[in-house]
């Protein structure tokens, strides 16, 4: 139970480190401001650029976290394909990044153009050692690589401090006091996959960002590689590749991230609480008693509940949207020609049913979606108490069960195949009867399971902040069983689709492109015409 006392107790002392290192990184941040000369770009054409990012992450909906990281890989391959035209690619990327909205004006150095230079040198040399290598996995390594670079130019840019000490925070807490239960786990796998899983679980990370925070983790020197030391490297990039995805998909992984997705929430409000204070005696002071601390914590919390709500809604707004203009994309581009010129089977209201159904089942699931109840705000306060002051702390148990039977296994798998088939059989029968085509019955199947997927990812992020256990009936255990299979299948596709999205192909050739060339005209221009006024005295 929290108390409400004023009593002194003792913080944790990884929490004293976490203030130490927050408390330099606030001396660097007040230090004053070194004379840099600052890139700059037009704020017109940076209006224009931004806009279009806007439209385009309707399309191609990322969580915010994520769109700068996507930018800076959508502009890396552009710019690298073109890059017997632009030798300096890092000048040019990082105008475009600022006139996207994705980083300030006027703010980032011009000394970290050469910075960025020198990451993308490697990854070009990497690349056109790659090209003449045997690898028979060369174009999926490259794609790897150039995710990872990246991921790699983003932190150069805007180096993730905040990010990094709150993860590491939370990693010494739950690596000391976390107790498995179930089976042996060495101390290297344990420390592994409690870094990947907080990665997940605390930062959002998505797999680009996980490769390279892994890789720094486990060969420091990353960073720093010579290049006359990176053709060995290339020997070995397809067994670095695979020796990462192991450690991501280890079978203790999914035990890890539930552990480490239960208690997220308390260190997204300690970094709240330090982060948002005005300076190191405030931050302090919220710590000082478990009185000051729970003041605190209700405060952290509502605006966390405020911005999770938020979020969750702008998840629904994209969805929704998103599913939209894909399918009436869909509709034009492959089931009217379809349906009408090669099955010679077309019916206006079943290309209307399809088009409305996903985003309307859309609409209804996260409609449905419900942020924690009052209960979960004293969850909080015990949990963060734990977390925060030493003669509170407790013990983190992971239970790993024990492995089934093969037997066991067999019958649960051949079980939920059945239930694939159900689940499949009922829309496929409940389409054919309402006479659409078969290649309509699919792209709607398809759709389906893609919504199907989104609708469980926002579902788990409206818990973002729940401390609760989550409570089953029978309805929702019955609205499971038919919807997994669905899920499962919405979640291969939306892999699929993520490396080959028809919109936002024609986006990226027949828009984007033109769009950056006169973005840059427009740009010189207006520095022409402003050089001409200066002219006149």
């Amino acid at each position: 139970m929290p108390t409400s006392n004023s009593e002194i107790t003792t913080i944790s002392p990884y929490l004293k480190e976490f203030f130490s290192k927050y408390q330099g990184y606030l001396a660097a941040e007040k230090a004053p401001p070194e004379v840099l000369i600052r890139i700059h770009v037009d704020e017109i054409a940076s209006k224009i650029a931004t806009f279009y990012e806007r439209l385009r992450n309707i399309v191609d909906y990322r969580e915010e976290h994520l769109l700068r990281k996507g930018a800076i890989e959508r502009i890396l391959k552009r710019r690298i394909l073109l890059r017997w035209k632009d030798p300096n690619i890092a000048e040019t990327l990082i105008k475009e990044i600022i006139r996207a909205g994705h980083l300030p004006n006027d703010v980032i150095p011009e000394a970290k153009i050469k910075e960025v230079q020198k990451i993308i040198d490697k990854y070009i040399f990497l690349f056109d050692q790659l090209e003449t290598s045997r690898e028979p996995d060369r174009n999926e390594i490259f794609q790897w690589l150039m995710c990872i670079g990246a991921c790699e130019i983003e932190e150069k840019l805007d180096p993730p401090f905040k990010d990094n000490i709150l993860a590491n925070l939370m990693f010494q807490v739950l690596n000391e006091r976390l107790i498995i239960q179930g089976g042996e786990v060495p101390e290297n796998i344990k420390s592994l996959q409690l870094f990947i899983n907080i990665q997940r679980a605390l930062l959002r990370v998505d797999n680009d960002q996980l490769n390279y925070r892994l890789i720094k983790f486990l060969y420091p020197d990353w960073a720093d590689l010579p290049l006359e030391n990176s053709i060995q490297i290339i020997q070995n990039l397809s067994s670095l590749k695979n020796e990462i995805q192991d450690h991501i998909d280890h079978p203790l992984g999914p035990f890890f991230f539930r552990l480490c997705n239960r208690y997220n929430t308390i260190f997204y409000l300690i970094g709240d609480i330090v982060y948002k204070s005005q300076n190191f005696e405030e931050m302090a002071a919220n710590f000082s008693t478990v009185e000051q601390f729970e003041k605190a914590i209700k405060a952290a919390y509502q605006k966390r509940y405020q911005k999770e709500k938020g979020k969750l809604g702008r998840l629904s707004f994209y969805s929704v949207t998103s599913f939209f203009l894909t399918k009436i994309a869909v509709a034009i581009g492959i089931e009217i020609p379809l349906d009408k010129y090669l099955v010679q089977h077309f019916s206006w209201l079943n290309i209307i049913i399809s088009i409305v159904f996903p985003p309307l089942l859309m609409l209804i699931i996260v409609s449905s979606i419900r942020m924690p109840s009052a209960k979960n705000l004293k969850l909080v306060l015990e949990e963060s108490e734990a977390a925060v002051f030493s003669d509170k702390s407790k013990n983190y148990v992971l239970k790993i069960p024990p492995k089934k039977f093969w037997l066991t296994q067999l019958v649960v798998n051949l079980f939920y195949l059945i239930m694939f088939i159900v689940s499949f059989g009922i829309l496929t029968w409940i389409l054919l009867k309402l006479d659409f085509s078969i290649a309509s019955v699919i792209i709607f199947l398809l759709f389906t399971s893609l919504v199907a997927m989104t609708g469980v990812k926002a579902y788990n992020r409206s818990r973002e902040l729940s401390l609760e256990e989550e409570k089953s009936t029978i309805l929702t255990f019955l609205i499971d069983l038919f919807a997994m299979p669905l899920v499962t299948v919405g979640k291969w596709a939306a892999y699929g689709l993520s490396k080959f999205n028809i919109i936002i192909i024609a986006l990226d050739l027949a828009i984007e492109l033109p769009l950056q060339v006169f973005v840059v005209f427009l740009e010189n221009f207006r520095g022409f015409i402003k050089g001409k006024k200066d002219e006149i005295y």
